[in-house]
């Protein structure tokens, strides 16, 4: 290649130049590169750092200072506290505790172990990705097993829920029983945050917002926890049920069962014996003896079948074909009663005539006048787990047990045995129609503040039976006679008050079987204000196994301390 010769000249200063304009520079020898190429990259690249520092501070920056926000500040979520129970006098039946849990470091996910740790140190331990806590609310329980029955317990939510339930998270607590299930949407709350600023040693500095949970509503039982615990300790390990009634607007002042299982430990009582979750109140179906016979006297007088001065000879025993239909006196002791009128028959609860006039009456109007008082039906309780019960009839026989339906059927359902199931809870509001004079009210357990229905949903309004003046007379009448001397409620024969009772002796099982013992009373006789109603499973006769524990009820109610006598009437 031709090389290109400098020519010098000089200048009027006599400064030599060059005098070639564009001379190129050489780098290294090697050749010779052009200036303005340079300058357009360094351009282009200045072009591109001002373009991506105005999509970071302009486009992006609100997300870009959001992200920034959040390596700083925590969202701590607030569990909703979950509404209170309460009993009719305020008394707390429930109170909810926070509780933060760490995973004990080494324990493998097959076998998780917590410890429970305090507030600070699950905000400092929240920072660090290797850790887990957990928070929770625990639910206690102050009334323990006594209000089991009535309270129920919650639980965690569990997976399939949290799926079905978006309104539910992880901590969430569902009502697993009673009223703590019944009222779940009620005591429910919503769910908030705590936002924590976090510093770079990943310990909490200060809260810097808050979003406040709302707790759930704070509902009003109709219940008196005294009067539960009493009620349950009277039982003294016995298995059975009882329910006591406001008579005059079926609020619920005790439902207890024996045995029953602590909310308070939970998973202790699934290991327990003779089944204690199961509600013995409302869903236990027991023949029930010798109750039902207000049931049959009913029948009987609005069937003008009978009339108060109708009488039967007490003979001890009756006898249709190769069968024998006895009288509990005659069976026991031997004795008959001679001539027996309605009122009679109910203070000494004579078997003889519940045969004759449930053989007048007949189980179709048997059957219809039990499903009145409120056997067969579970008043909408349902969501409380209440058990309809059975009401035979001779249709029913035939499709179920392809059987026919013979006189002594109707013998044994006059007097509350054969096929005749009822719960404890039915028998009490039995019991209270005729304390109110022939009035059905349905079970209430929540008091009526005006935000929540009365017990089950809907709420169902009572029901009047339209009976004879004459007929409730004579049903009082006779249940007074029994709980005075001559009748069968030897407890109350000398007790403070009149009351009302009836005794029940349920045969059940074989021959070498105990009976299940029943008693349901209202007190006082004039103005009832309550209903009691026990049962005790396989525990022999009414009048001394049963009657005993309503009037530990009774005496709680009207403040009374009384020995009880110590004389022994069977049923």
């Amino acid at each position: 290649m031709k090389l290109l010769q400098k020519r010098w000249k000089t200048n009027d200063a006599g400064v030599r130049f060059s005098s070639l304009p564009h001379a190129p520079v050489v780098f290294g020898g090697a050749g010779r590169v052009r200036i303005w190429p340079l300058k357009v990259l360094l351009f282009s690249l200045g072009f591109l750092l001002v373009g991506r520092l105005f999509q970071l501070t302009v486009v992006e920056g609100k997300w870009r200072r959001s992200l920034a926000e959040d390596n700083r500040i925590l969202a701590l979520p607030l569990l909703a506290p979950r509404g209170g129970l309460l009993d009719r006098n305020g008394v707390a039946l429930t109170q909810n505790v926070p509780v933060y849990r760490r995973q004990v470091p080494g324990t493998s996910p097959a076998a998780l172990a917590f410890e429970t740790i305090d507030r600070d140190e699950a905000l400092r331990l929240l920072s660090d990705p290797n850790e887990r806590i957990s928070y929770s609310i625990l639910r206690q329980y102050p009334c323990g097993v006594a209000c089991a029955p009535v309270v129920g317990y919650v639980a965690e939510a569990g997976a399939d829920e949290l799926e079905q339930m978006a309104d539910y998270g992880m901590g969430d607590w569902v009502g697993r029983s009673g009223a703590e299930k019944v009222l779940e949407r009620l005591l429910k709350g919503v769910r908030g945050e705590e936002y924590v600023e976090i510093n770079a040693r990943g310990m909490a500095t200060r809260t810097v917002g808050l979003k406040e949970p709302q707790s759930g509503s704070t509902v009003t039982l109709t219940i008196d926890q005294g009067l539960q615990q009493r009620l349950y300790q009277a039982f003294e390990g016995k298995a059975g049920a009882a329910v006591v009634l406001a008579a005059q607007t079926g609020e619920v002042l005790a439902m207890v069962n024996s045995p029953t299982f602590d909310p308070n430990l939970i998973t202790e009582s699934l290991s327990q014996p003779n089944q204690p979750f199961f509600n013995r109140s409302l869903s236990g179906n027991y023949a029930p003896g010798s109750t039902f016979k207000l049931v049959t006297a009913t029948a009987a007088l609005e069937d003008e079948k009978i009339t108060a001065e109708t009488t039967f000879q007490d003979t001890g025993e009756l006898v249709v074909g190769s069968y024998r239909y006895g009288n509990w006196l005659y069976d026991e002791h031997g004795r008959t009663e001679g001539e027996v009128d309605v009122v009679r028959a109910i203070a000494r609860s004579n078997d003889i005539f519940f045969y004759q006039i449930g053989g007048l009456v007949g189980p179709e109007s048997l059957a219809r006048w039990a499903e009145l008082f409120g056997f067969g039906s579970t008043w909408g309780l349902e969501s409380w787990g209440a058990s309809k019960g059975l009401v035979p009839t001779p249709a029913w026989k035939q499709e179920v047990k392809l059987e026919r339906w013979y006189l002594g059927n109707t013998y044994h359902m006059s007097i509350g045995q054969g096929d005749v199931l009822a719960t404890p809870m039915q028998v009490a509001m039995m019991t209270a129609a005729i304390a109110r004079g022939g009035v059905v009210c349905p079970p209430q357990f929540v008091m009526n503040n005006g935000d929540v229905a009365l017990g089950a949903s809907p709420n169902q309004a009572c029901q009047q039976l339209n009976l004879h003046e004459s007929t409730i007379e004579l049903l009082q009448q006779g249940m007074e006679l029994a709980c005075q001397p001559g009748g069968t409620g030897v407890p109350f024969f000398t007790y403070s008050i009149p009351v009302g009772c009836k005794t029940g002796t349920a045969q059940q099982g074989g021959e070498d079987a105990l009976p299940h013992a029943w008693f349901t009373m209202y007190a006082p006789a004039i103005n009832p204000e309550i209903v009691v109603t026990v049962l005790v499973e396989q525990g022999g006769q009414g009048s001394t196994v049963a009657a005993p524990i309503a009037k530990v009820a009774s005496d709680y109610w009207f403040g009374f301390v009384e020995a009880t006598t110590s004389a022994q009437v069977a049923d």
